[in-house]
């Protein structure tokens, strides 16, 4: 893959990177009352603009800067790379270097400085090495504990801003101040290794073989400590002696010949100074600051993980508990629906039976509609009686219409509903405090957070009411509605139906007359054995239906609610503790 063809692809990993950073931010919009979230939200979004600088100087060159304490020999060490004994200058007055001094081939190479740093504060310098800065820009600092730190401290955050490779200069005689490696910290932990290099400089003054036995393994194992992170590239390294002119008094001249100066150079000038290098450091950072954010993310939720587990759990258990006590009342309370649910019942199986029975059913189901106002407007001789009936079936057609949808949605349940929020609210106050003491926001205390907060919890009761009605009714409609058994009860009516038909055909072919009476007995035969087949089957009917299917539509729901299976409310609290939980994950 050529330099362009790679450009492209590390363009579309910092667009993937800022991508990852940004879904915490939406995650932890989706948990307001998580206080923690507000920090992570301003890390992330810190993230996310770190990333979107390095898209906009993917093609730039790499900016390399040197930080650290006073005395360390950051401008020696800056001069001493770049053999230009007076590019940044140093000595013994603090601060030495009062802005921020720029070595780079050429001058407009640092414009993207000087578009983030008024020019006032930055020195743009040319060196005999000008030629071999092709891919890096080498920047040096003020002293960041000088006694115009304060002052310097805008101009030091500015430029790391920007700073693709940090070099930090320590010095050797004085490695572990604490100030020191504090104020690095937060700035050493957004750089990955490879991309932070530790100086140890003036190391000559101190004996060769103590220096590689003892005291670079505990500054090592020190740094690592205080700034939690491995430190990969470390230099020991005496800048003064690669001055063109040390100046050395008689008492300051080295101890020792071991450096580490051409190794550090090498890493600067012939890894760091490469085009395909210039985006693998991009992107390699941008990596690690979606790897920095996923740490702190889930070391926020590690610590309270297995607590919100438990507080979900604590909670749906409630809510079961809240939705079966409701049932119960529920139950207790009777329902004045059974009409309308035998006349449903009914109904549904007249569209399964066919022949004589499933007519018969028909009429039945159509009778439970109408009642005994029918009844009155088929009585012949009396229009009054008849008008009555008329009046009096519209009347219960009306009121049994009412009777099946009352059935359907279960009554009333509004009563209901408030058995199940008192169990809420009266539970609720524990296990606030409980989210309180992980963090979360005083404002949960309010019984809103628990209760549902979209449709009315009588709709969404009445609506399971329906569901599990039409499952118990569905299935007991199919039970008794198989071929065979009704077979068995429309074979009498038919047989009897075919039987007479028979004889009737017959007699008229041969052309015998039957007697009147034998087609009023066959009548009545016919509809007396229809009519008790239906009664038996009503038996089987009644057994399966009316009550005994009430009670079974309830102990399902109680099972339901008690066993988690159904969950009808919409718990904005539980929500966010599975948002929390994601943003572990």
């Amino acid at each position: 893959m050529d330099l362009d063809e790679y450009r492209i692809k590390a363009r579309g990993m910092l667009t993937g990177h800022r991508a990852s950073i940004r879904q915490y931010s939406v995650l932890v919009d989706n948990a307001p009352h998580w206080l923690p979230g507000e920090s992570l939200r301003e890390e992330s979004q810190t993230a996310i603009e770190q990333i979107d600088r390095l898209q906009e100087r993917l093609d730039r060159k790499l900016i390399i800067t040197l930080i650290g304490p006073t005395g360390a020999g950051k401008s020696t060490l800056l001069n001493a790379l770049v053999q230009s004994d007076q590019l940044s200058p140093s000595g013994v007055h603090r601060p030495t270097t009062k802005e921020i001094v720029v070595a780079c081939q050429a001058k407009q190479d640092a414009d993207v400085i000087l578009g983030h740093i008024k020019s006032a504060a930055v020195s743009i310098q040319t060196g005999p090495l000008d030629e071999t800065l092709e891919h890096v820009i080498l920047v040096d600092t003020p002293d960041m504990d000088s006694t115009e730190s304060e002052a310097h401290r805008p101009l030091l955050e500015s430029i790391l801003d920007i700073t693709d490779v940090l070099i930090c200069v320590l010095n050797a005689e004085n490695p572990k101040r604490r100030d020191t490696l504090d104020f690095l910290k937060q700035f050493v932990s957004l750089y990955p290794g490879g991309l932070c290099f530790v100086v140890v400089n003036r190391c000559d003054r101190l004996p060769a073989d103590e220096l590689k036995a003892t005291i670079i393994p505990d500054i090592k194992q020190h740094l690592q400590a205080a700034w939690q992170k491995p430190i990969t590239d470390l230099f020991c390294i005496s800048a003064r002696s690669h001055l063109n002119n040390p100046s050395w008094a008689e008492d300051e001249k080295p101890l020792h010949a071991y450096d580490e100066f051409t190794k550090l150079r090498q890493s600067i000038f012939n890894w760091l100074n490469q085009g395909r290098t210039v985006l693998d450091a991009r992107v390699g950072r941008a990596d690690h600051l979606v790897k920095l954010i996923q740490t702190a993310a889930r070391s926020r939720v590690a610590e309270i993980d297995k607590e919100l587990h438990q507080i979900k759990e604590d909670i749906i258990a409630l809510e079961s508990k809240a939705h079966a006590v409701a049932a119960e009342a529920w139950r207790d309370a009777g329902t004045d629906g059974l009409i309308g649910i035998q006349a449903m019942f009914y109904q549904k199986l007249a569209n399964r039976w066919w022949g004589p029975i499933g007519w018969m059913i028909a009429l039945w189901a159509r009778f439970l509609m109408t009642g005994t106002g029918m009844v009155a407007a088929l009585r012949i001789g009396n229009p009054i009686l008849q008008l009555w009936g008329v009046l009096s079936s519209f009347v219960r057609f009306r009121k049994s219409k009412e009777a099946v949808a009352n059935a359907a949605s279960g009554g009333d349940v509004e009563p209901i509903a408030d058995h199940y929020r008192l169990i809420l609210q009266q539970n609720w106050p524990d296990i606030a405090e409980k989210l309180i003491q992980l963090g979360f926001s005083p404002s949960i205390r309010k019984s809103s957070m628990i209760l549902p907060q979209d449709n009315p919890l009588g709709e969404r009761l009445s609506v399971s009411w329906k569901t599990t009605l039409e499952e118990v009714m569905q299935r007991r409609t199919t039970a008794i509605s198989g071929f065979l058994l009704q077979l068995i009860f429309n074979l009498p009516t038919l047989v009897l139906m075919g039987l007479f038909a028979y004889q009737s055909v017959t007699s008229f072919l041969l052309q015998k007359t039957l007697l009147s009476g034998y087609f009023l007995h066959a009548t009545i035969s016919i509809v007396l054995v229809w009519i008790l087949s239906f009664v038996l089957l009503q038996i089987i009917i009644r057994f399966v239906g009316g009550k005994n299917m009430v009670r079974k539509v309830f102990s399902k729901l109680i099972h339901r609610f008690t066993t988690g299976e159904s969950q009808l409310t919409h718990i904005a609290i539980v929500d966010e503790i599975d948002t929390i939980l994601q943003i572990g994950a």
